[in-house]
């Protein structure tokens, strides 16, 4: 019977750790505005991981997107619904 009670309080307990975590994983993407010089950031058009220092930065409804170049930053805007 203790078996039960303890197994199932680790069950909680692992539950809350894992979703804790899954939340945290999901504010890390939304807090792109914190990002360091060095952060490696992934270029929504063509996919090219570069560094936020030397990214061009796009700002579309209160978000900022990241380009390797002024040439995908174009593309993302004429397709991107403002």
């Amino acid at each position: 019977m203790y078996r039960i009670i303890i197994i199932l309080i680790l069950l909680i307990i692992m539950f809350y750790m894992v979703r804790r975590a899954f939340r945290d994983w999901n504010k890390s993407e939304e807090t792109s505005g914190l990002l360091g010089k060095d952060a490696m950031i992934q270029d929504p058009v063509c996919k090219v991981y570069i560094t936020a220092d030397s990214a061009i930065t796009r700002k579309v409804e209160d978000r900022t997107y990241y380009f390797c170049s002024h040439e995908c930053a174009n593309r993302f805007l004429q397709n991107h619904p403002s």
